[in-house]
């Protein structure tokens, strides 16, 4: 972006500025050692957002050497967000910015009362992606003097992860399990005729695959934020792969009055991958538009090769994203389907450039729609 500054103002206090600052407040050994018993993430902001103070476990989360090391930061920038570089002004000066929780909290905090949120913060250290989940609280400080604050962090990821996949087996497991049930229970029905039984076993068996894809998908997650997940990488063909991907989602009973349509440009591509861990990725990236979409919508699928030694696979809707939508999709638990969802998106960026060594994104705009894309090496 060519602004400086496209939310919060770029503006910083120098290196010596913010230095006599914290030896003021440094002064303190009984502040100090507070702080530092807290399991928090905590810091001292001046007026102009910068960390003059902070405490052990911020040092730990930004993988700093010292509390020095962190004078003169922003959180975004302590912590490794993707988004504190993309204007020159540094973190909360971003058009992404706009739409975090931390930025917000510290904007209402300013008029005077503390103010608690919630943050999504997609990081990158190392060349590591975490997406971080953290319960933020900003306290205003008026007797350090006006616009000093007191920001916590509290890292809410587990508890997160916990509701979005209870959400997954207490809601979208049980539709599926109960789908089973009913089926089982006609086809039990002495009174049902041999021509009902007929449709009704295909209903079952479309069912069943439905819910033990829902069960591998959770497992595979799971296994992936554990550090788990062992890649078994083999022969593949792109349009093979894309074919089963959208073969079943048709049970997903997502596609009803709508289609998914195969472009005939769509390439065969041969290439090393893990076809279970890939087919995750389309099955998510096609199901992700499914739920996007009005009934009656075609949903577009399609693998190119924009370079001889790339494959990419292309998944295309006509709903287009909001902004607030577009600054998170690829955060866990972040959805606009209601709190505890969102892993659809989430594992899409997971899977394929933590493990299978591609890259995921997407373009979504007004009268274009949106479309996922995910690309390999060949």
């Amino acid at each position: 972006m060519s602004n400086e500054a496209e939310f919060l103002p770029a503006e910083r206090l120098s290196a010596s500025q913010v230095r006599a600052q914290a030896d003021e407040i440094g002064a303190n050994p009984v502040l100090t050692a507070m702080l530092d018993t807290a399991p928090s993430i905590i810091a001292l902001l001046n007026p102009q957002r910068q960390i003059v103070f902070c405490n052990d476990a911020c040092v730990r989360a930004g993988g700093l050497s010292g509390k020095e090391d962190a004078l003169g930061m922003r959180f975004g920038e302590l912590l490794g967000c993707v988004h504190a570089y993309e204007t020159p002004g540094g973190c909360g000066t971003s058009e992404s910015c706009r739409y975090c929780g931390a930025a917000h909290a510290i904007v209402i905090a300013k008029k005077g009362s503390p103010h608690s949120g919630e943050c999504l913060m997609h990081c990158e250290h190392e060349g590591l992606h975490t997406s971080t989940e953290y319960a933020v609280e900003v306290r205003p400080l008026p007797q350090l003097g006006a616009g000093w604050q007191s920001c916590s962090l509290t890292d809410i990821s587990d508890e997160k992860r916990r509701q979005a996949l209870e959400h997954t087996f207490f809601h979208d497991i049980m539709n599926r399990a109960s789908a089973v049930e009913g089926v089982s229970e006609v086809l039990a029905d002495t009174e049902t005729s041999v021509r009902d039984r007929d449709e009704f076993i295909g209903m079952l068996s479309f069912s069943s695959r439905a819910l033990v894809e829902e069960i591998r998908s959770q497992r595979t997650l799971l296994a992936a934020e554990k550090n788990e997940l062992a890649v078994e990488r083999a022969d593949c063909n792109s349009r093979d792969l894309l074919v089963r991907a959208a073969a079943v989602c048709r049970p997903f009973g997502l596609a009803e009055d709508k289609h998914v349509a195969i472009l005939p440009d769509a390439v065969s591509v041969r290439f090393s991958t893990d076809a279970t861990l890939l087919g995750r990725v389309l099955i998510n990236m096609l199901k992700n538009a499914l739920e996007a979409s009005k009934p009656g919508s075609v949903i577009t699928a399609t693998c190119s090769s924009p370079l001889p030694n790339r494959v990419r696979f292309s998944v295309h809707n006509e709903t287009a994203m909001p902004d607030n939508v577009r600054a998170h999709v690829f955060q866990r638990s972040f959805s606009t389907r209601g709190p505890g969802r969102g892993l659809g998106t989430y594992s899409i960026k997971l899977l394929t450039e933590v493990y299978l060594g591609g890259h995921a994104w997407f373009e979504s705009a007004a009268g274009l729609g949106t479309t996922f894309h995910t690309e390999f090496a060949v």
